[in-house]
């Protein structure tokens, strides 16, 4: 046996400690998994193209770097030329990136940051900005609009407006602290998930430009929100014990836990049942779409293939990623089990003692300036450095303390990235 199989991992199952067990979201689809042939230098590039202008930090480097949303998006548009390829990676690569800057945001950051990402998109020619979510979207835009027909370009427009009207929600429950009910959850979370802009790029990269009437036509509705529903529930599910862990209720999980009044593990099951009863609802209603005509017809097959190579490419990317499992992925995928990982405790200043000698990161955001300051003495002096941060920031604080490690991080971040 290689070391690879024998190697002790923070994912193998102990004892004494809580065991989530996961459904297969794998062996039941029937679509197969194709990749599309660039797929290693297109991410290359698109990984160098965004680090180019994020201005990540260290950590943020490498956390970007381990996600590989370029093979994602290489599993998901599979059949067009190396242009396509890059567009749809480099939006691929950009979407994580708002879901993560967006996570650190309270209502009014996100909505500055959707009104600089929207105004570009609107007016490209007109609006200036040298915020990098604006630079990030002119640059995949320019390049998109030169081949996406236009129908293609309003449904992305319109469904990534609809992404950030939905996680301005999901940020407010967030502060509240609220859950919302099944159906509810359903709804939004289709808005959250990004899927939506997703299906607008399986016409970019498909060469097609569907009429509203077949996009909107509610067969076809039904594929698009089941699809939706496949990726976003097994999503859900694989990343529930690191969202659980840092207190993220935004999950079919949590959602059906109090629902149901089950424990988690029932959850996780109960989750696992609507997963398989929407596929095959997906590959019942397929049989019933309708004719249009055979030119219409051909755009409908690859429009619906886009929807099964998402479905299958979702739930195979969610092992080789190391945003859900680190490097654990290929041994869950196996075993299908974790361990449940603590909640993650929070910091503030009582917990810190003034004789205590600790290394002490504060990174902070300022009008797209990056600054870390290190001090290692002890923590008396500072809310005034904080009073000050937050007064040139214009932001707020967000504390956390990682679990099992001698180093608490204050976050500063500004109202928007505008």
């Amino acid at each position: 046996m290689s070391k690879a199989h024998t190697r002790k991992s923070s994912m193998v199952a102990h004892p004494s400690k809580v065991i989530l067990r996961f459904p297969d979201f794998v062996a039941p689809v029937p679509y197969p998994l194709r990749v599309h042939r660039l797929t290693k230098s297109v991410s290359r590039e698109s990984e160098e193209w965004l680090l180019s202008m994020a201005e990540f930090s260290p950590k943020q480097r490498s956390k970007f770097l381990s996600l590989n949303a370029g093979l994602l998006s290489g599993m998901c548009y599979i059949d067009c030329g190396y242009e396509e390829a890059r567009v749809c990676a480099d939006f691929m690569n950009f979407l994580f990136t708002l879901d993560d800057w967006s996570d650190e945001f309270d209502t009014t950051g996100t909505r500055g940051l959707a009104e600089c990402v929207m105004n570009t998109l609107y007016h490209p020619s007109t609006y200036l900005s040298n915020a990098k979510a604006s630079k990030l979207t002119k640059s995949f835009w320019d390049r998109m609009i030169k081949t996406a027909g236009p129908r293609c370009q309003q449904r992305l427009m319109s469904t990534l407006d609809t992404y950030f009207q939905a996680i301005m929600q999901q940020a407010s429950d967030r502060g509240h602290k609220n859950i919302p009910d099944l159906d509810e959850y359903i709804t939004l979370r289709r808005d959250t998930s990004g899927c939506k802009t997703g299906f607008a790029f399986i016409e970019y990269a498909g060469g097609i430009d569907l009429p509203d009437e077949v996009a909107d036509h509610p067969i076809i509705s039904a594929l698009a929100d089941t699809t939706n529903d496949l990726v976003s529930w097994a999503n859900d599910v694989l990343s529930y014990n690191a969202e659980q862990a840092r207190g993220d209720t935004h999950n079919l999980v949590c959602v059906l836990m109090q629902a149901y009044g089950v424990d988690r593990q029932g959850a996780i099951n109960l989750a696992g049942e609507l997963w398989k009863q929407t596929l095959d609802y997906f590959m019942a209603t397929k049989e019933t779409v309708p004719s249009w005509g055979p030119e219409i017809d051909r755009q409908v097959a690859i429009y619906i293939k886009g929807f099964e190579d998402w479905i299958i490419a979702n739930a195979e990317w969610s092992f080789e990623t190391e945003r859900y499992f680190g490097k654990d992925g290929h041994l869950v995928r196996k075993t299908r089990q974790v361990e449940l990982l603590p909640l993650r405790r929070k910091a503030t200043f009582v917990h810190l003692s003034d004789d205590s000698l600790m290394l002490i990161t504060i990174q902070f955001v300022l009008f797209d300036l990056a600054v870390e300051i290190m001090a290692s003495r002890g923590p008396r002096w500072l809310p005034k450095l904080f009073a000050l941060i937050l007064w040139r920031s214009g932001g707020y604080i967000t504390i956390h303390e990682d679990a099992g490690e001698n180093t608490v991080s204050f976050a500063v971040m500004p109202r928007a990235l505008v």
